[in-house]
């Protein structure tokens, strides 16, 4: 009995490390072909492959704030990003998902408006997250995750 026990587990283990390397090959290919400089193309890059280009376009653009954010995503309006923390173009590629997830989310659940569950979305609420897991965040998300998703 402990024998099939113990191959649960090393047969989930092994699935997890393989899909671990499919992600990381994948999201290799992925930063190859990013052409840092042009954020609307990059949106539009990550549309494709998280959602299957469903997302409507909202402009991108980067941003000189003293604010202390990273990213910020204005309902329906936009996405910005904050030149102020001198991160990596990949770390803001990761920053900009994060914010992506915020666009998903209000398209899907109507941000601030009863979920189907009858509860309220929340910017980082549980919709957020589960689509922050879904996009390929691991370990604890909260607001401040974001930038080490490319790392």
């Amino acid at each position: 009995m402990s024998f099939a026990f113990g191959s649960n587990i090393q047969r989930r283990l092994i699935i997890e490390r393989v899909r671990a390397q499919l992600t990381a090959a994948a999201d290799a290919e992925l930063l190859k072909d990013t052409d840092f400089s042009d954020w609307d193309e990059a949106f539009d890059i990550l549309n494709d492959r998280y959602w299957n280009g469903s997302l409507t376009k909202v402009p991108t653009t980067t941003v000189f704030n003293k604010g202390e954010w990273y990213g910020m995503y204005t309902h329906g309006t936009g996405i910005e990003l904050n030149l102020r923390y001198g991160l990596s173009p990949k770390e803001y590629f990761g920053i900009l998902l994060h914010e992506m997830c915020h666009h998903y989310v209000e398209e899907t659940y109507q941000h601030g408006y009863n979920a189907a569950n009858g509860g309220r979305v929340i910017g980082h609420g549980k919709e957020w997250k589960a689509e922050m897991r879904r996009v390929g965040y691991k370990g604890k998300i909260s607001r401040f995750s974001g930038f080490e998703r490319f790392e």
